[in-house]
């Protein structure tokens, strides 16, 4: 869907002003409020400026958190042509890394580089480091900044997912 990689909020903006305006010349209309229309307006502008700038833009917008989270890992070697593979042939390991403390929930990267990384340290467990960015409450998106030490690495694909019907889930 497109509109979910455009900002809609300058737009809404730009539409209420004028709805704002009627709706002020209206209530002054209803009033019988002649010499009060333009101070009203420039009243009733500043409130919708203020509280639009607030809702929309305001400290419930954009809140992140950073969490550190154990996760067990495996790879998963790189699909060959003759397997059934759901339509794509990748051709580097698939890592998947599965939370400890919520294990129905986990992330998968197709990385060379951080598959490498994994089987040279050679521990079950690794620390991850998640930002989590939220909207009044709900959760928008994350973004994992570091695994088991290293910040960036080059991936094919990522994805993440769940297993069965958590009841709880590490974004939360």
């Amino acid at each position: 869907m497109i509109l979910a990689w455009i900002d809609v909020r300058p737009f809404l903006f730009v539409l209420g002003i004028p709805v704002i305006i009627l709706l002020t010349f209206l209530g002054c209309a209803l009033v019988k409020s002649k010499g009060r229309r333009f101070k009203s307006s420039i009243i009733t502008l500043t409130l919708y400026v203020l509280l639009f700038g607030f809702f929309f833009y305001g400290p419930f917008i954009g809140q992140t958190k950073t969490r550190e989270y154990m996760m067990s890992w495996e790879i998963k070697s790189p699909q060959l042509d003759g397997e059934a593979n759901e339509g794509a042939n990748i051709k580097v390991p698939e890592v998947i890394f599965s939370f400890i403390e919520f294990p129905e929930h986990f992330i998968g990267y197709y990385s060379s580089e951080l598959a490498d990384h994994l089987k040279k340290n050679a521990k079950e467990e690794v620390k991850a480091l998640i930002e989590i960015t939220s909207d009044y409450g709900n959760v928008r998106g994350y973004s994992v900044l570091e695994i088991a030490g290293v910040k960036s690495w080059p991936n094919v694909g990522s994805y993440s997912g769940i297993s069965g019907s958590p009841l709880r889930s590490p974004w939360d």
